[in-house]
């Protein structure tokens, strides 16, 4: 019900005096005319001797005013968005990541190899929670938001963020289900709680930690702690994981995927890892937008489960992207831009501060958006590979198998990074095409997506958005155009009616032709000159493939584990 529970510390039993409203705010200022809005009630105790100011659920405008005079780096841009520093941390850090290890997740999560879940203890999260709540209670003020996750209102998440900074605030305004005034009234207790002190590191001498920043994820107390990084995708993708593990409990399919509907109600699900072009994808003129990044397959259909959009910003411009460049306006959260001193234009091809430049915009910022974020089953699977090597068809059919074996693979050659460090290309594989956020064997997630592509009669299909005619540094980026192309005709169903002709090695169908894509593209084999290196490389991927697979192969689905073996069939056959 209230905040200062939220800030108490665990050792003091209750939490600092909380105040509403700016401290920076006296009371000799001009009143200014406006409603107030709802102030969860709040109980004084004595555990603090100081006031620590509560701004609750405020405004964009409001923000971008705590932004602008306490916040260095800020700035609002020509367009209207707020320009943000991300501080030295300026992507996700996955190894900083820590997941306690208790009675509620011994069973239910993924450990050991491959797994994303690196394990922690209680009491050292505990350590953690006590040192971000210190940190917080210690600032004159902090920000609480109070927000939904899941459009679907049969499995809504109530969640509370609470953080230090304006521009984590804005960020989760963004990318959060907002509330309405009657829904903040009523809000009750939170199911999940975020305390972002990512400005202060955490303890190294603490048990388990190896830097100075630690993401810490409670799913017994549903609690996140973040200190040592200021990166607010941190705090997005967090959630997502807690998303990972609540839905499959209730028989729901979370899924890493871009998610848009046509006029007649034709939903399809676009899965790919970060670069592989999910964001720009999904965001298309013809159709409506249901979202971009984070979706729940349920009995009732598909749902997002946020209320914005995270889009890569570098090299964008208004012809190649027109409904992210045009979103980028007031409200808008800018990360880590290079503009004009001047004239605060916006050059979205300067990567010096970082080449994971973002944007965050509410959902209602496509025009085309489709509000409530909600649709009906989905037709088509969609999963997009930039394949650097240049071997993956630019568009091939899946069966069953195929679809699951590729959904638990996750393939893509990453070129440029979300995550640090990562520069040069490489293959990489992130099981269910977001192995960072997944808590539970891939396998479980492959098992229920199979289920519902059978139930609903979806198809799978693996769209190759990355090069063709050669690997990276010789061949050429498959044009966005062509890709635009064969989306369009699986959407509209033209792709079911070609001809199909099966691949060496994968055994992918390849349809003949496809309307407005050159037809010599589409088989892989005849865009290489050099045919030697092309079989040589197609070898090579194929053997990352199933060396990969090693991880997933001893996992038995099913009673019998013939699923398993159905599975492994698909792969790659040498």
């Amino acid at each position: 019900e209230n905040c200062s529970a939220s800030l108490a510390s665990l050792t003091r039993e209750t939490g600092p005096k909380v105040v509403k409203g700016d401290p920076a705010r006296r009371s000799t200022a001009p009143k200014v005319g406006h409603v107030e809005h709802y102030a969860p009630s709040i109980s004084v105790t004595d555990s603090s001797l100081k006031f620590t100011h509560v701004l609750y659920n405020l405004s964009p405008a409001e923000l971008y005013e705590q932004a602008i005079k306490y916040e260095k780096g800020s700035f609002i841009t020509s367009t209207g968005a707020l320009a943000t520093l991300s501080g030295a941390k300026t992507g996700r850090s996955p190894r900083d990541k820590r997941v306690v290890r208790d009675d509620t997740t011994e069973g239910d999560l993924w450990w050991g190899k491959g797994s994303p879940n690196i394990e922690m203890d209680e009491h050292t999260f505990m350590v953690n929670r006590e040192r971000a709540v210190d940190y917080l209670n210690s600032l004159d003020k902090v920000f609480v938001n109070d927000q939904f996750l899941n459009w679907d209102p049969e499995h809504r998440i109530k969640v509370r963020i609470v953080s230090a900074r304006a521009y984590h605030s804005l960020f989760m305004h963004n990318m959060c289900i907002r509330a309405t005034p009657e829904e903040l009234e009523n809000f009750g207790t939170p199911d999940f709680t975020i305390y972002n002190a990512g400005q202060f590191p955490c303890n190294r001498y603490t048990h388990y930690m190896t830097s100075s920043t630690s993401i810490d994820l409670n799913l017994g107390r549903r609690e996140m702690v973040i200190l040592g990084t200021q990166y607010a995708g941190e705090m997005k993708k967090g959630l997502f994981g807690v998303m990972h593990y609540l839905m499959p409990l209730r028989g729901i399919l979370s899924l890493h995927s871009g998610c848009n509907m046509g006029k007649d109600g034709d939903v399809a699900l676009f899965f790919g890892l970060s670069g592989t072009g999910k964001t720009t994808l999904s965001t298309d003129h013809n159709r409506y937008l249901i979202g971009d990044d984070e979706h729940c397959w349920s009995d009732n259909g598909v749902s997002n489960i946020e209320g914005g959009c995270y889009a890569k910003c570098i090299d964008l411009s208004a012809e190649k992207e027109p409904d992210i460049f045009n979103a980028i306006k007031f409200g808008t959260v800018l990360e880590n831009v290079v503009f004009d001193e001047h004239t605060r234009q916006v050059d979205y091809s300067d990567k010096s501060v970082t080449e994971n430049t973002r944007a965050a915009y509410p959902i209602e910022y496509i025009p085309n958006a489709k509000l409530p974020c909600v649709g009906p089953h989905p037709k088509n699977v969609i999963l997009l590979a930039c394949d650097a090597f240049g071997v993956l068809p630019p568009v091939s059919r899946l069966n069953l198998a195929q679809t699951m074996y590729h959904f638990i693979s996750g393939y893509t050659a990453l070129v440029a990074g979300t995550e640090d460090g990562i520069k040069e290309p490489q293959a990489t594989f992130s099981a269910c095409f977001g192995a960072a956020f997944i808590m539970m064997h891939p396998t479980r997630y492959a098992a229920m997506l199979a289920e519902k592509m059978q139930k609903h009669g979806a198809t799978g299909w693996l769209v190759n958005t990355g090069w063709s005619g050669g690997s990276y540094g010789s061949g050429s980026r498959i044009k966005l155009s062509y890709t635009r192309k064969i989306i369009n005709a699986i959407h509209s169903g033209e792709l079911l009616e070609a001809n199909y002709t099966k691949t060496e090695i994968f055994g992918l169908e390849i349809p003949s032709s496809i309307e407005g894509v050159p037809s010599e593209i589409l088989q892989p084999a005849n865009t290489w000159s050099d045919k030697k290196a092309y079989n040589e490389t197609l070898l090579k991927l194929g053997g990352l493939f199933k060396k990969n697979f090693e991880v997933f192969a001893n996992h038995k689905i099913g009673k019998d584990g013939k699923l398993t073996e159905q599975i492994l069939a698909a792969g790659p056959v040498f």
